[in-house]
């Protein structure tokens, strides 16, 4: 990579004042970066830049620097070396039609309808930025010109929205918390607002603002109602809402799909129906802004950070709303025959790889099973303790492991080797027999770890013993690839099962 990029400097502030042409499809704008050196003799700066986007200037308090624009980077070439400590600014004017999927011109109803979608590595697609998770600037300013009949939503809180001579407005957005750019949202149509009060205190409310297409509106009303009471039930298991002084909201866009934007997510116009079909969703994007926008990766190798987290994060909203059966049964749902490879992703600019069943859905499971590993009690301490811990800052799975650790008081590295660094998963055959010892009677489980990857796995299994009178519940440590249990009961034993609640990712095959 070349040097100036990297570890060589930290983005403290990005400023961004754009203006957006609906018709010609294009954007231009100035991007001012403060940032701080990190690197000795810090000469080249080198920031990320789709080549179709033109730079038209770059400046440092006015003097012009000089830059060359390739392979998607622009590299900047500052007026002295900078010594690590050292602040600097740069100021970059450009314009051009974005191209890819991290900038989206479209419409509904005959209304322009602009957004960005930030997937990983889209945001060099519309704006110069350090385009990293692992560089979070402290805060931001957005500032958004477009056709006066439109309004431009953004992250944090609108501080100003001025009319133009021109037939334009501008809105005005400032983040003051920490943020990185593929979490920084424009949202721009004809929309039409509502808000619900988030009651944080018996005093004190944050608003949850609502950006929706006109005739979507009544719709959304009905659906989005259940944000706070979700919202409630997130900070009891995580802890308070990390951007309280900014706004939680959703911003309807084009894109089939949503995204985590930092307190305003983007949830694509087809799923707002109006109904709860699509709360799966509204959970997991509240669940981001702790888990991938507070917290954030230090690398996209990581990702399961995010996701599973934030998967896991609807089958507890199920358990606060309808109880244990709910959750389980949601945790049944996202299970899958087969889930490919470890969590950990190996080629990061494999965004099918990174955006999988595997980092999703074996990433709730890996959660759901460390629950019943530790306890309930260890591991929501350990949930908020992580937030605690890395809110506003960057992490890695081994950042998470030793919250738990402390929280469980031993070692759970088998755990995260076979269920987040490994692949595959435990295969169960299993027989089982009664007898009667006087007054006793001896059930004998044999158990068989039959699959052919993956090592063997250790495990707690719950085993339901089924009498007369009714069902007990052993909990054995499976750790070898045969072992063999007995359980002594007062009554004849009709029926062994194993794990029927499922909380073993495991495929069974009773003999």
């Amino acid at each position: 990579m070349p040097q100036g990029h990297g570890d060589a400097f930290d983005v403290k502030y990005y400023g961004l004042d754009l203006r957006i042409d609906p018709a010609a499809r294009t954007l231009a704008g100035t991007v001012t970066i403060k940032a701080q050196a990190k690197g000795p003799d810090l000469k080249t700066v080198i920031l990320d830049l789709a080549d179709n986007m033109k730079v038209s200037a770059v400046t440092d308090r006015a003097h012009p620097l000089s830059c060359v624009q390739s392979n998607n980077q622009l590299a900047i070439t500052l007026a002295q070396a900078i010594q690590p400590g050292a602040d600097f600014t740069v100021q970059i004017d450009y314009s051009g039609q974005p191209k890819g999927d991290g900038f989206v011109f479209d419409s509904h109803q005959s209304a322009p309808m602009i957004a960005t979608y930030g997937l990983p590595y889209t945001a060099r697609q519309w704006f110069p930025c350090k385009d990293t998770p692992a560089d979070k600037a402290e805060m931001a300013d957005i500032s958004i010109t477009v056709p006066d009949k439109l309004v431009a939503a953004s992250n944090g809180k609108l501080i100003a929205e001025k009319q133009n001579d021109d037939g334009t407005r501008t809105f005005a957005w400032r983040v003051s918390y920490p943020i990185y750019p593929d979490v920084i949202s424009l949202a721009i149509t004809d929309y039409r607002t509502f808000t619900l009060p988030y009651q944080y205190s018996a005093a004190e409310s944050m608003p949850m603002i609502f950006y929706v297409y006109p005739e979507d509106l009544e719709k959304a009303k009905a659906q989005f109602a259940v944000l706070p009471e979700m919202m409630k039930s997130h900070v009891g298991y995580f802890g308070e809402y990390p951007f309280l002084r900014e706004k939680y909201g959703v911003a309807e866009f084009v894109v089939r799909s949503y995204r985590e934007h930092q307190t305003l997510p983007s949830f694509g116009a087809h799923m707002v129906t109006g109904d709860h079909s699509f709360d799966r969703v509204l959970a997991h994007e509240l669940a981001h802004q702790w888990f991938g926008n507070a917290i954030s990766v230090k690398d996209w190798s990581q990702v399961w950070l995010n996701e599973g987290f934030a998967t896991y994060a609807f089958a507890l909203w199920r358990e606060r709303t309808g109880g244990g059966k709910d959750y389980l049964e949601a945790m049944q749902k996202l299970e899958r025959e087969n889930f490919d490879g470890p969590l950990i992703i190996q080629n990061t600019r494999d965004k099918n790889m990174m955006f999988s069943n595997t980092t999703f859905f074996k990433g709730a499971w890996a959660l759901h099973m460390l629950r019943h590993v530790m306890g309930d009690q260890a591991f929501f301490d350990s949930l908020k303790n992580y937030v605690k811990l890395y809110s506003f800052k960057n992490a890695r799975t081994e950042d998470y492991q030793a919250v738990c650790e402390k929280a469980y008081g031993q070692s759970l590295d088998w755990f995260f080797k076979q269920w987040v660094y490994g692949a595959g998963r435990p295969v169960y055959e299993y027989q089982w027999s009664e007898s009667a010892r006087g007054e006793e009677h001896i059930a004998t489980l044999n158990l068989k770890q039959a699959q052919k990857t993956g090592g063997v796995f250790k495990m707690p299994i719950d085993v339901v013993l089924s009498t007369a009178s009714g069902e007990q519940i052993v909990k054995v440590w499976n750790d070898r690839e045969t072992q063999s249990f007995t359980f002594t009961v007062k009554e004849r034993v009709t029926q062994v099962r194993l794990d029927p609640e499922g909380w073993v990712l495991k495929t069974l095959q009773p003999r």
